[in-house]
């Protein structure tokens, strides 16, 4: 029996216990690479089976070199680092894994929309300077009654309406392309337009894939057009938001704070504007983590690879998004 050549093309992890006990006595050589150049890293899969792919630019050049590759298994749900059309031309599906860390990103979500809102990491930062309620600080404003919305309604935005339901919100509005506006959900969100829910949120947190439909889909003209005082928190993928928009926004707009754990270019460049507000937080990509999620996470995206050598189809593919 022939054996099956599979690449982990960007091992951002401690090792690989879950990938290699998947592939385990199922005739699959499993090579594991952590920085190589472009040139090396083509040279490796050139010819392999199946690709693990974490945060790798898989583009249409990269595609178009592998000659038996069945599937590009994504570490992850979103799927923005793998020109999407190039692999299907080449008939490669592309796997992801949604729902491994819905919980972690609604919680992280949640802490988020509570940190902006009471200015915690400020607040933590002048005490550790010595300072007790002896400096300024901007007004803080009771969620309790306020407007909750939520850009995209997936498993993330449904997690996040649970997750928040019990803080008392006068009103949860959800915008989501399957949903028809002027509807009522049976958990009491109201389906609106995206106008409607840029005019009317106190807090907006984002919720979607990054697309071509969706790349700058908060652009300057959008994010103006929020209400005055609101609060935006973005969970999802940098490229949603402009930046620069955004930073309008902040500082000369309608937008009172913002929370970001995704950015456009990441890590940061040190010149990045939004680095200097005050009433911005960020942290650095880790939503979807934990221990339990990066377990799951691992062993799914193998799981993905395994299933196509052996049946033909993957676990859960780009192809099969329905929202």
């Amino acid at each position: 029996m022939s054996r099956y050549k599979v690449v982990i093309t960007d091992n951002l992890f401690d090792d690989c216990q879950q990938e290699e006990d998947v592939f385990k006595n199922q005739n699959v050589d499993l090579e594991i690479y952590r920085q190589l150049n472009r040139p090396q890293l083509l040279q490796k899969v050139r010819t392999a089976d199946a690709l693990l792919v974490n945060m790798v630019n898989i583009d249409r050049g990269f595609i178009q070199s592998l000659q038996h590759c069945r599937i590009i298994s994504r570490y992850g749900i979103g799927f923005d680092n793998v020109d999407i059309q190039a692999a299907a031309e080449k008939g490669i599906p592309v796997g992801i894994i949604p729902g491994y860390c819905t919980t972690e990103v609604a919680e992280h979500a949640a802490a988020m929309l509570l940190s902006a809102a009471r200015r915690i990491p400020q607040r933590h930062e002048l005490v550790r300077k010595g300072h007790w309620r002896d400096s300024l600080g901007h007004s803080l404003f009771r969620i309790r009654g306020s407007v909750l919305g939520i850009l995209g309604y997936g498993k993330t935005g449904r997690a996040i309406h649970e997750q928040l339901q019990g803080f008392g919100f006068s009103r949860i509005l959800v915008h989501s392309r399957g949903l028809v506006p002027g509807s009522r959900l049976d958990n009491g969100a109201e389906a609106v337009s995206l106008d409607t829910l840029l005019h009317v949120s106190d807090y907006l947190t984002v919720h979607l894939p990054l697309t071509e439909e969706t790349r700058h889909m908060l652009n300057e003209k959008r994010l103006f057009s929020m209400k005055t005082g609101s609060v935006l928190i973005n969970t999802a993928r940098g490229g949603v938001l402009d930046e620069k928009a955004l930073f309008s926004a902040l500082t000369k707009g309608p937008l009172r704070a913002a929370a970001l754990d995704v950015l456009e270019t990441e890590p940061p460049l040190p010149e990045n504007p939004l680095l200097t507000l005050d009433n911005v937080v960020i942290t650095d990509h880790e939503a979807y983590y934990s221990e339990q999620s990066v377990v799951d996470l691992k062993r799914k995206t193998a799981e993905n690879v395994l299933s196509v050598l052996k049946t033909g189809k993957p676990v859960f593919a780009v192809s099969d998004l329905t929202e």
